[in-house]
């Protein structure tokens, strides 16, 4: 099928660079602009046409010190003085929000050439720092802003007895979502241990083959799991190893048009890619509310739906690029998309983010970009791309192919229906001030930079069914016994004082 207004990817790039650079001509506005153009010469854009966008988005800025106006920055360093600007608001799917906004924006006619992009520069801003030179980015533009994409902002993701017991803190979350997982599959502390140094070490191997992965060496299984100088435990079960690099110098762009400008701008049709289906939803939005621990409602429905959007089962798929910030990430959406654990297909074109890197909000821009450049390579096949925000809170997933779809749903498609039925899943009410006799849902011993532990968090349910967040007591052979067996399920009594909770157990 032939229109006018079907949206198509004509360009991506990216860009890494491992050393950090100086602040000035290093930031990560230079950074966007520069894989921006990498983008305009992959897509055989000419200067001219780049110079006519009229939509440039840009993913929210972890390291944004001294930047007024990002998106602006960026068309100000490109000169797309037509080009109307936003900012994506944050969390890991925004890239997948951006580009469904372009698409729709393009499929009804409100935009013709939209421009996607976002970067970190933590590297060399941490390096700066380290020297006592990092004095912010100082870049700003006094153009006009449109509001951003999504109101969602960096510490919105948690309720304030979230905040309080360090549920905020991703690098604390998914251990204990982890340590769900393992009570799920019935497995031993040392046989799920050894499941995830084999899971991730996989992913490792790809992005030693990816020359825009920040490590260019493979990890093997030992070397994620042992505790060593290079690779200190974070978070019970987790090492350093299976943490998101979030220290990284790394940007990617889409360049976004209809199939008929693609033709007026001669662009080759090898290069052309293409969303055929879209969906997005996210589960309860407080970690307290869920359901339950290591499954996602949400990622299920989202997949199943994108899927469905496309036309293709899980089966169907040939490349999939599963979001990766922490293993139990990984497991838990390929369990919820109906992937077996002994399929062998790869579960990244990119090597993860915790080996190719997690710039920030922006690493889907990265494995999007990825995706269309391993479509291109087999034409005909297709790939699926998830995203995670948060908490494995908000899910998206896109569905590419070099073919083109038979209509516009992917970019037009209501997907609300998404969210009202994970909306109808169970919900838990929170206690903020639990006081009584409890049991333990899950938990981990958060480790300190010496490599020892220093804080037991729980999250557990009263007998009355609410859920609270929790201390343990602040003793070591009570750490050691929560990291040498398994402490779900253990029943003792929390209290409450000042708005701080701690889990006795019996």
């Amino acid at each position: 099928m032939v229109s006018e207004n079907i949206p198509v990817i004509i360009g991506a790039g990216q860009v890494t660079k491992r050393e950090a650079s100086a602040v000035t001509g290093g930031s990560p506005v230079d950074l966007m602009a520069e894989a921006v153009k990498v983008a305009a010469e992959d897509g055989g854009l000419t200067r001219e046409c780049l110079k006519k966008a009229d939509l440039l988005i840009t993913t929210s800025l972890f390291s944004d010190d001294g930047i007024i106006n990002p998106p602006d920055c960026v068309a100000d360093k490109l000169n797309l003085s037509d080009a109307r600007c936003m900012v994506s608001g944050f969390g890991g799917i925004m890239p997948h929000a951006m580009l469904r906004h372009a698409m729709k924006a393009i499929a009804e006619k409100k935009a013709d050439l939209v421009i996607l992009t976002g970067a970190e520069a933590q590297h060399t801003m941490q390096q700066a720092k380290y020297s006592k030179t990092f004095a912010g980015w100082n870049i700003a533009s006094g153009r006009l802003c449109l509001a951003p994409l999504s109101p969602v902002g960096l510490f919105d993701g948690a309720c304030e007895t979230e905040h309080v017991h360090g549920l905020s803190l991703p690098a604390t979350v998914y251990p204990m979502f982890e340590n769900a997982l393992r009570r799920r599959y019935g497995r031993t502390v040392t046989d799920h241990t050894q499941k995830i140094g084999r899971l991730m070490s996989r992913l490792s191997q790809v992005a030693a083959k990816n020359p825009h992965a920040w490590f260019q060496k493979p990890f093997t299984p030992e070397e994620i799991i042992t505790v060593s100088e290079a690779n200190r435990s974070t978070a019970f079960p987790y090492t350093k190893r299976m943490n998101a690099m979030l220290l990284v110098n790394q940007a990617a762009a889409l360049i976004v048009t209809s199939e008929t400008r693609a033709r007026k701008m001669s662009i080759d049709r090898s290069k052309w890619v293409y969303v055929h289906g879209y969906a997005e939803a996210n589960d309860h939005w407080n970690v307290l509310e869920r359901e339950g621990y290591g499954f996602s409602p949400a990622i299920e429905i989202v997949g199943r739906t994108a899927l469905m959007q496309a036309g293709v089962t899980i089966e169907d798929i040939d490349f999939l690029d599963l979001y990766s910030c922490f293993p139990v990430a990984v497991q838990v959406t390929r369990d919820m998309l109906g992937i077996a654990e002994n399929d062998n297909r790869l579960l990244t074109v990119t090597g993860g983010l915790p080996y190719f890197g997690g710039p920030g909000n922006n690493y889907v821009m990265h494995s999007m970009a990825q995706m269309v450049e391993v479509l291109r390579q087999h034409p005909e096949k297709t790939g699926l791309v998830t995203g995670n925000s948060f908490y494995m809170t908000k899910h998206s997933a896109a569905v590419c192919s070099t073919s083109p779809p038979k209509d516009n749903s992917a970019a037009t498609a209501d997907i609300s229906p998404c969210q009202k039925a994970v909306d109808q899943k169970p919900r838990h009410e929170i206690d903020p001030l639990p006081k009584g006799r409890a049991t333990v849902e899950t938990y981990t011993v958060i480790y300190d930079r010496n490599n020892l532990p220093g804080k037991g968090v729980v999250i557990g349910k009263k007998d009355d069914g609410k859920r609270f967040a929790a201390y343990t007591p602040p003793d070591q052979s009570l750490f050691s016994a929560m990291i040498k067996d398994d402490f779900c399920g253990i029943k003792g009594t929390v209290v409450s004082k000042d708005k701080v909770n701690i889990f006795k157990p019996d």
